[in-house]
This record gives C-alpha cells, sequence and structure tokens, in this order.
C-alpha cells in the first residue's frame, strides 16, 4: 500500500485520526454482551461455551499485544494497519458464517490477534504524545461514540440477521478504517535520546510491572461483569431491546468521562480521579444485583462506562509517565486483553442457575485491589516528571 511519509507529532489533528482507529481494536470486547447474548440464543450456546469464546477471542489480543511489543517501533504503521484491517474483515466475516462451537472458538481468536495488533499500535501512539491522560481521553471521546452507534443498532441487528450480523458489522468497520490511513503516522517519537538522557529509570521498571498487573486486575474486573450485563439484564426481568438500548446509551456515560479526562487531563493529578473510579464501579457493582429496574440498569450501565474510562486514561498516563523509554507501553494492550480473557472465563465458573451475584462480588474484590495498587505507584513515582518526551522522526521505514 503506498502512503505518504507522515512524521509523528502532538497536533490534535494527528490525535483525532490515532483516535479514529483506536475503537477497532477492543471493538469486539467491547461489543461482548451482545455477541454473547448473541451466540446464546442463535446458536443454542451455553452461558459457560458463550464466556470461553469471549475469553479466547480476549486470549488472541492478548498473544498478538505480546508479540507487537517486537515490532511495533520497527515497521511501518500504515502498512501493518493496512493489513490487519483486511484481515480482520476477513476474520469476521468467516465468524459470520460458522455455527458450531470449535470452529468459532478458533475464529474468534484469530479475530482477537488482528485486533490486538490494531490496538497495540494506536495505545503507542497515543502513549507517544506529550500530554497521554488527554490523548487516551480524546480517543476514548471517540470509541463512545462510535460504539453508541454499535449498541444502537446492536438490537436491530441480531433481530433481522441473528449474530452473525454483528460479524459482518464488525467487519464493514474494519474496511471503512483504510480510509483515516492517509493521514496516519507512520512511525511513533524517536526514544533515543530519551534512553541516553534519562537517570535511574531502571529504578522504576518494577512500578511498571507491577503498574501492568494492576491494569491485569483492572480488566478481569471489567470485562469478568461486562461480558455478563446483558444476560444480568435479562435475569432481572429487562427485555433485550431495553438491555441493547441501556447498553447504547451507556456509551454517552463513556463519552461524559473521556471528555472529562479530555479536558482536565492532569489538572487534578491521578490519585483523585482513581479515587472515583473505585467508588464509582462499586456502587454500580452493588446497584446491579438481583432486581433493578430498567432505570437502575440504564444509570448502572452508563456509570460503569463512565468511571471505567476515567480509571483505564489515568492509568494509561501512569504507566507513560514512568516507561520513559517506550518499551513498555505496547505491553500493556496484552495485559489488559488478558484481564479481558480471564476475567470472563472467572466470571463464567461463578454463575450458578441464573445467579449471577457472585460475578459482582468478583469484579469488585479486584477492582479494589487494582486501583490500590495504581494508588501505591501513584505516590511512590509522584516525584517523577512529565514523561520525557524528544524530538520527533521517523524511524528505520522505507
Amino acid at each position: 500500500m503506498k502512503h505518504q511519509r507522515r512524521v509523528f507529532n502532538d497536533k490534535l489533528s494527528t490525535v483525532f485520526f490515532i483516535s479514529i482507529v483506536y475503537p477497532l481494536g477492543p471493538a469486539a470486547i467491547i461489543l461482548m454482551p451482545m455477541l454473547v447474548g448473541g451466540v446464546i440464543d442463535s446458536y443454542n450456546f451455553s452461558e459457560q461455551q458463550a464466556g470461553y469464546i469471549a475469553a479466547l477471542e480476549g486470549m488472541g489480543l492478548v498473544v498478538s499485544s505480546l508479540l507487537a511489543a517486537l515490532w511495533v517501533r520497527n515497521v511501518s504503521w500504515v502498512r501493518a494497519l493496512f493489513i490487519c484491517f483486511i484481515a480482520n474483515a476477513v476474520i469476521n466475516v468467516a465468524s459470520a458464517n460458522v455455527t458450531d462451537f470449535m470452529s468459532l472458538l478458533v475464529v474468534r481468536f484469530l479475530a482477537g490477534m488482528t485486533a490486538g495488533s490494531i490496538f497495540a499500535i494506536t495505545v503507542t501512539a497515543l502513549g507517544d504524545n506529550s500530554h497521554p491522560d488527554r490523548a487516551f481521553g480524546i480517543a476514548q471521546v471517540v470509541q463512545g461514540v462510535m460504539m453508541f452507534v454499535a449498541f444502537a443498532v446492536a438490537p436491530y441487528i441480531l433481530e433481522q440477521w441473528d449474530v452473525s450480523g454483528l460479524y459482518y458489522m464488525l467487519a464493514a468497520a474494519s474496511v471503512l478504517m483504510v480510509l483515516a490511513l492517509k493521514r496516519y503516522p507512520v512511525a511513533g517519537a524517536d526514544r533515543s535520546i530519551g534512553e541516553s538522557s534519562t537517570v535511574g529509570q531502571e529504578s522504576y521498571n518494577g512500578y511498571i510491572w507491577l503498574a501492568l498487573i494492576a491494569s491485569f486486575l483492572f480488566f478481569s474486573n471489567l470485562f469478568g461483569f461486562w461480558t455478563y450485563v446483558e444476560r444480568i439484564g435479562q435475569a432481572a426481568g429487562l427485555t433485550t431491546e431495553t438491555v441493547g438500548l441501556a447498553l447504547g446509551f451507556a456509551q454517552l456515560g463513556m463519552i461524559a468521562g473521556a471528555g472529562g479526562v479530555a479536558v482536565a487531563s492532569h489538572r487534578f493529578g491521578r490519585t483523585i480521579p482513581m479515587i472515583i473510579t473505585l467508588l464509582g464501579m462499586l456502587v454500580v457493582l452493588w446497584l446491579l444485583v438481583g432486581q433493578f429496574s430498567s432505570l437502575s440498569f440504564y444509570l448502572g450501565v452508563a456509570l460503569f462506562q463512565a468511571v471505567f474510562v476515567i480509571g483505564n486514561c489515568y492509568q494509561m498516563g501512569v504507566i507513560a509517565k514512568i516507561d520513559v523509554k517506550g518499551k513498555y507501553l505496547v505491553l500493556v494492550t496484552g495485559f489488559q486483553g488478558l484481564g479481558a480473557a480471564v476475567g470472563p472465563a472467572i466470571a463464567a465458573s461463578l454463575i450458578s442457575g441464573g445467579d449471577y451475584s457472585k460475578v459482582n462480588l468478583m469484579a469488585a474484590l479486584l477492582c479494589v485491589i487494582s486501583i490500590l495498587m495504581f494508588l501505591f505507584i501513584i505516590y511512590r513515582t509522584r516525584q517523577i516528571g512529565s514523561s520525557v518526551k524528544v524530538p520527533l522522526k521517523v524511524i528505520g521505514i522505507k
């Protein structure tokens, strides 16, 4: 694919085009409540089987994200994204045309692989920005708008074409993303000066790994609950249409949370946003247990998305701040994907006779642990200034 050599910079226009591509990486994972419900209703899979499909897709994202650490700064991002977009589209079309459990397991693992590569490139690009909290906030606003549309149309797609329609929708999104590549940076920031000028960076590597583990726990909590939130709503007596519209409405919460991050950036530090994330998630997990009204579900899922995006943006900011050499941020997508894989698998084992209360309890416990870990990291690394940003250039790409 021919492309212009677009050098990385901190302009809002560059952040915008990166942000357009950003949602495609986690799109299927975010849509997982509808996909899980779809494979259960369309193919008569058990809740456990649906959970394992979600888990293996998350595992595909993990594997590709970890492998991306080996190549993400050594290849043309534009060329790599083009290949991943086409591969993702083909795999989603294949997903729409298989109905047996084992085949869907394999195909969705491959879908996770392509999505993970896309996610790794976009996260690395956003992390290279001189204001990573703001950059991730903008990306989450774009993601919220796109996923709002996806959740709004998902119930109608399921009604007309069953779950295969959602896979076709994801395939179409992959093809359309090619249009964003004309303005996408070919590579990220040059970190070589940062490596030579940073003193004592090695002493923070332990905190970086601790943050990666905390991010894994945070996403285990998130997706352990989020994967089954559609089933939780139906178990409370809500209709499929109500649940689908509520999950679409929840994306407005994501937009609000991300917009707040984009505007506030690091103005209030990172401790307060983390505490807000913890308290907000615990309120939702307490509210959506057993029987509840449709209003409670609407407000609960919207608040959940809002505090999730706040927590995620500032967690990425924490890691970007202490990862001056830029070697570890790409691993975040792997650890988050691992959480997205492990969370649903654990949740699946806790469901008993349509009772999801243990899923909420598991999510609450992991949320508390992960946020406390990040608060510890923020306190211990408070003396570090903003991430060292260095002159930019395109590296070794022809």
